[in-house]
């Protein structure tokens, strides 16, 4: 049994003039008619309308059509709609069970409805498996931009440069599909097809000058990053260690920033338990170009999931900030070491207010004889010694080497950290500290805490059972909503916060609000067809000075 043309055409006829019609009501109430309908008959209807070559075209015409009758704005948007992501993944040949969602197929425009700041020119429902319908419009409305502070920027603008970041888990379709029992709702929305295009319109919608992303696979990066490479953004990338296929993905713009340097940090160190999970961060040194002077370090990680190991994240963090102090030191100066701006970004998989996070944020952790959720416990307590000294990682997260180097203004300098990807650096890990601190560490206990002198009044310790850095980190959020709720930016197996926006000696002016876990609930489940990732994006601005040349 198979569909008339003629009725073909009128069915599509009559459910466009539904769609474009200027009240959302009319189409709901449509929308339910459909549904009562017999699966049979819904299934011939919608396959025919998938399969129908002229289906595109229809649209388009018909659409003309009506707006040739009724110039209104509101109809005007209906000619406008980006549907390329619902046709690629709405018949597929090789699989005739393989069926359209009424949501895809069909848009409704609202006459009240209008995004002139990203220029969104539809409003799209979807539909998952269980029948819950998530609105863009409604999204849109929980995500906007929000101002932090109170007070109002300087009048004087041209003494600064407005910084946009934006930070993303865009979910590595490779996780996805050997984790897919995680992800047992609507099997349409998973493909990478169609959540590629959802996650580059969010990050294009967002208009950021500096993204971070997190889950990116390596064999997807050249096709992903080729529209930004378009749009003026050049990118570092960084794979995860050994045989991960994922890693992280940093694009700037080439018209505003100019890269002076940067590291690609592998928190996998060979021999050493507590970290060897594959883990990786990007560090970038950047320059605004009309004024170089003007600069800013950039970083941005994917710590390890396993909830139960916030020990091990903290290893992780501490030779990441190691090489955050390398980058972005400036000089030492009577009142300490002075440092450029600097913004953390990523996902930490860790809750706000635990161990890791009260140690970015307050500068000073004490992990020893805690468990390994860095909470006190009675049976398996850490020891003195987190990452063991042959690292030369301070527990004041500097490399020891850089720090006697500047100290004594002599020495190698060299970072004791391996890198897959420098044979320099393998070579270097052969070469000692520039002190005995390697030899002290062999012929001690490694839990003893040890205390190196490096002139006078600087020493380094190693071992202490306490990790401080010199940063004053703060959170962009502040992670609960205007009512006290909670803001998530994840589902593992309830709505949580596991993504940050860290800042240090910069000023932020605004935010991408974070839904509250009530409002997600509203989003069903993540990836759908308006959300691309099992994530949510977070972004910031902040307000970088320019300082005046000095010819």
């Amino acid at each position: 049994m198979s569909v008339s043309p003629r009725l073909l055409l009128t069915s599509t006829a009559s459910l466009l003039n539904i769609a474009c019609n200027a009240r959302t009501a009319t189409f709901l109430q449509s929308r339910k008619i459909f549904c009562t309908l017999e699966p049979t008959w819904q299934q011939l209807l919608l396959e025919n309308l998938c399969k129908s070559p002229i289906w595109k075209a229809l649209i388009s015409n018909y659409l003309k059509l009506v707006v040739s009758m009724d110039n209104s704005p509101s109809r005007q948007k209906c000619t406008e709609v980006k549907m390329e992501p619902y046709f690629d993944t709405c018949y597929n040949q090789s699989n005739t069970n393989t069926m359209c969602d009424l949501a895809n197929a069909l848009l409704y425009c609202q006459t009240d409805f209008a995004d002139t700041t990203h220029n969104v020119k539809a409003n799209l429902c979807t539909a998952d498996t269980y029948g819950n319908y998530i609105d863009k419009k409604r999204y849109k409305t929980i995500r906007k931009w929000k101002r932090i502070e109170k007070d109002r920027p300087s009048n004087n603008m041209e003494d600064f440069f407005i910084l946009k970041l934006l930070s993303f888990n865009i979910l590595a379709q490779n996780l996805l599909e050997d984790h897919s029992y995680l992800y047992n709702h609507n099997k349409k929305a998973l493909s990478w097809k169609t959540r590629k295009s959802l996650v580059i319109q969010e990050i294009f919608e967002a208009e950021a000058n500096i993204i971070c992303l997190q889950e990116m696979q390596e064999e997807h990066l050249l096709d992903f990053v080729a529209p930004f490479k378009q749009h003026g953004y050049e990118y570092l990338y960084k794979k995860r260690t050994n045989d991960k296929k994922d890693g992280l993905l940093l694009l700037y713009r080439s018209n505003e920033f100019i890269l002076l340097d940067y590291a690609k940090v592998e928190l996998y160190q060979p021999g050493i338990e507590i970290l060897n999970r594959d883990n990786v961060g990007i560090i970038a040194k950047l320059a605004l170009k009309d004024n170089p002077e003007a600069q800013i370090v950039v970083a941005t990680t994917h710590l390890l999931y396993n909830p139960k190991r916030n020990d091990v994240r903290l290893a992780q963090i501490q030779l990441l900030l190691a090489e955050i102090e390398r980058i972005a030191f400036i000089e030492n100066t009577t009142m300490g070491p002075k440092y450029l701006p600097i913004i953390l970004a990523g996902d930490f998989n860790l809750e706000p207010f635990t161990g890791v996070y009260k140690f970015l944020t307050k500068g000073s952790f004490k992990y020893y004889g805690k468990g390994r959720s860095l909470e006190p416990s009675r049976y398996r307590s850490l020891s003195n010694s987190l990452i063991p000294p042959r690292l030369c990682v301070t527990d004041n997260c500097q490399h020891f080497n850089i720090l006697t180097q500047r100290l004594q203004r002599e020495g190698t300098g060299k970072v004791m950290l391996e890198n897959s990807e420098s044979c320099l650096q393998k070579l270097d890990m052969l070469t000692p500290c520039n002190t005995n601190v390697l030899q002290q560490s062999a012929n001690s206990d490694t839990d003893c805490t040890q205390v190196i002198e490096i002139v006078k009044g600087h020493s380094a310790r190693f071992s202490s059972g306490t990790l401080t850095h010199p940063f004053d980190m703060r959170s962009i959020y502040t992670h609960v909503g205007a009512h006290g709720e909670k803001e998530a930016t994840t589902h593992q197996d309830e709505w949580i916060t596991v993504d940050y926006i860290f800042y240090s000696n910069v000023q932020p002016l605004e935010k991408y609000v974070l839904p509250t876990v009530s409002q997600c609930a509203e989003l069903t489940r993540i990836p759908n067809f308006v959300v691309g990732s099992d994530h949510l994006c977070l972004g910031a601005t902040f307000q970088l000075p320019k300082k005046k040349s000095l010819l």
